[in-house]
């Protein structure tokens, strides 16, 4: 090789490893700067979830000294927000939240009974003011924990959790995680259930009469199919207070409970189309009405594919109950059931008193509204309860407002506002 040939050679790989160092720097910085700004990010969520959680003890602990309704109401809603704040910020620490089950269950739970008693109109009751009391000394044994966990941490004793650490799998450090002093707080802590009407409040001893047995629900599937029970297999079994069971036969799969057929889907291909939306919904009503299904109104239908759509939902005392449907598929090629969907159809009575009439209702309408119709409907609260209201569709100028007032109180419990 010549000797400009080398000279170029040795130039051309002088300027080729420069280069991949300069970029090995850049990266290595780059990653120093993304672990600086995760480590902080970690820690600004822990100090929010640390001040949350401090201002709900000390939020809730002024519950057993409110006397007035409007305090009251103050103090719910300020013991929400920060139940929701330290939610949210625990959320963002770096592990997975779900390992704190029992934690989150209790700022949930906080929340949402705080949230339950916003806009009662009344000051609490004895044994409100015993379970926020509850509550109050819950949180405050959290917040002590988080704080003595954030000295911990500021003295080292403690280390953050970093998601790069996991990922890499390899060893520790001799400072444990806060991860792990979290989790073995959780391990002695014990949220309280509390019996409310809300998303979280402990449901009643579901009764025992008129549950299926699994006899019946192997019955009930073969009934619902109009097959023999010696031709549906069992593949799915459920422990819990539903006790659900899964069977199939042919292309059809089935899921009954305690109470009833809860869902059924068939997996073949319907590729053509015999009959329009008006006989499926004709073969949708017979199917319903054969099988025991009585005081149901039609409130949707629409064809998706090769398959008619169909929602009809329950009718009580002249109302429509808008969250106790029946949802049916019928394949367009022969008629015959496709799916089948109960699981929000609640067949027994609902426990509604309709104490006001539609008159003594518009009372709580504002000035300036026209309305133009008025319905009575059954809706559910968070809690699950039935709750009788009157609806009324409105116009304020050009925008439409729906107002459901309580049949039983006579106040506003909804409002929707659209274009």
């Amino acid at each position: 090789m010549r000797r400009k040939a080398k000279i170029l050679l040795i130039s051309y790989l002088s300027v080729l490893i420069v280069t991949l160092a300069l970029y090995a720097w850049a990266g290595q910085w780059g990653l120093s700067w993304y672990r600086r700004t995760a480590n902080e990010s970690a820690s600004l969520a822990y100090e929010e979830t640390v001040r949350s959680v401090e201002t709900l003890a000390a939020v809730l602990g002024q519950s057993p000294y409110a006397t007035d309704s409007d305090m009251c109401d103050r103090i719910c809603c300020e013991a929400y927000a920060c139940a929701a704040a330290a939610e949210s910020a625990m959320s963002t620490l770096p592990f997975s939240t779900w390992e704190l089950e029992q934690l989150s269950a209790f700022l949930n739970t906080a929340g949402d009974y705080a949230h339950s008693l916003c806009g009662q109109g009344e000051p609490f009751t004895a044994r409100q003011r015993r379970e926020l009391r509850e509550l109050a000394d819950s949180a405050a044994e959290f917040s002590e924990m988080l704080l003595a966990l954030r000295e911990e941490l500021q003295n080292r004793d403690l280390r953050m959790d970093s998601r790069e650490t996991r990922l890499r799998n390899v060893g520790t450090e001799a400072a444990p995680l806060l991860s792990e002093s979290l989790l073995d707080y959780e391990a002695g802590f014990a949220p309280l259930s509390l019996r409310y009407d809300g998303k979280y409040g402990a449901e009643d001893e579901k009764k025992s009469g008129g549950l299926l047995t699994e006899a019946e629900m192997l019955s009930a599937a073969a009934d619902f199919l109009a097959l023999p029970e010696t031709e549906l297999e069992q593949v799915c079994s459920y422990e819990g207070a539903e006790g659900r069971r899964c069977y199939t036969a042919g292309d059809a799969w089935l899921c009954v409970g305690r109470a009833g057929v809860e869902s059924m889907s068939r997996s073949r291909l319907v590729s053509e189309e015999a009959l329009d939306l008006e006989a499926a919904r004709a073969a949708a009503e017979d199917f319903l009405q054969r099988r025991g299904y009585a005081g149901l109104a039609l409130t949707e239908e629409r064809q998706s594919a090769c398959l008619g759509l169909f929602t009809f939902a329950r009718e009580q005392d002249g109302a429509l109950c808008p969250d106790c449907v029946l949802r049916i598929g019928i394949a367009l090629d022969d008629g015959s059931v496709y799916s089948f969907d109960a699981t929000a159809f609640d067949p027994e009575p609902l426990a509604v008193n309709w104490e006001l009439d539609e008159d003594a209702a518009r009372a709580a309408l504002p000035e300036g509204l026209t309305v133009r119709e008025s319905r009575r409907l059954i809706l559910k609260s968070p809690g699950g309860r039935a709750l009788p209201v009157y609806a009324f569709s409105c116009r304020d100028g050009r925008r439409s407002v729906e107002i459901c007032v309580s049949a039983e109180t006579g106040k506003q419990v909804r409002i929707s506002v659209g274009s």
